[in-house]
């Protein structure tokens, strides 16, 4: 009979757990739609993991060492804080002296504390502080001024590897909001796809970047031009 009771009462503990999961997936998600839809660095799929880890950490930090003699059940979960730092430095970067993704950021460490709480058995209380952040960015975003931003991503081929910086070089004088220039991939015939991303606040020309990147290198095979744009606050 103990052992019958036993098996349903751990049943009924790992039961709560798995809501406790399935709560933290549904906050990380919730917030990180957001962050996708305004075309963030960090979207669904990283606001779910972190959620999730954080609820799952905090279980084990909360449960899994009780038969354990003098053991801090603290000691797991303070190491959320530590290693959530991480992911939000990776998040913020600065170019032309303007700093990016501080907002991003503290989603991802409001993110990490929501799936500690919950984690911990705080549902509601975690559930409606998921509702406050993202409510706190609609309504905030909602106040500011929209704009359109323009994106370009072209793939070249080249057989010149040096053009990747000769290129990355001379994009700072078309004045661009944002650009990038990187190796994508080598390939077998010794040449090379080099992908080039750009962000504008004005419409990007396919003739004028195309222009450019003919006088560039004329033996330049242009592979790939894909141009897309979304409203920004």
């Amino acid at each position: 009979m103990s052992t019958i009771f036993n098996h349903s009462f751990n049943s009924i503990v790992e039961l709560r757990h798995v809501i406790s999961i399935l709560i933290a997936c549904a906050c990380g998600w919730a917030i990180g739609y957001e962050r996708k839809a305004r075309n963030k660095q960090a979207g669904v799929k990283t606001h779910i993991i972190v959620a999730l880890t954080s609820a799952l950490m905090m279980i084990l930090s909360k449960e899994a060492f009780l038969d354990t003699p003098s053991y801090d059940t603290s000691r797991v979960a303070a190491q959320i804080v530590s290693g959530i730092s991480f992911i939000g430095g990776g998040i913020i970067f600065t170019r032309d002296k303007k700093v990016s993704g501080i907002t991003t950021a503290a989603g991802i460490w409001a993110t990490a504390g929501i799936g500690m709480a919950i984690g911990a058995d705080f549902w509601i209380f975690g559930s409606f502080c998921s509702f406050i952040v993202v409510l706190v960015q609609l309504v905030t975003h909602s106040n500011g001024k929209n704009h359109e931003i323009y994106q370009a991503k072209i793939v070249l081929e080249t057989n010149d590897i040096s053009l990747l910086g000769k290129i990355y070089t001379n994009l700072g004088t078309l004045d661009f909001r944002k650009y990038n220039v990187e190796l994508k991939e080598q390939l077998s015939n010794n040449s090379y796809d080099i992908l080039i991303s750009i962000e504008n606040d004005r419409e990007i020309s396919i003739i004028d970047i195309e222009t450019f990147l003919l006088n560039e290198d004329k033996n330049i095979k242009i592979k790939e031009f894909k141009l897309k744009n979304y409203m920004k606050s």
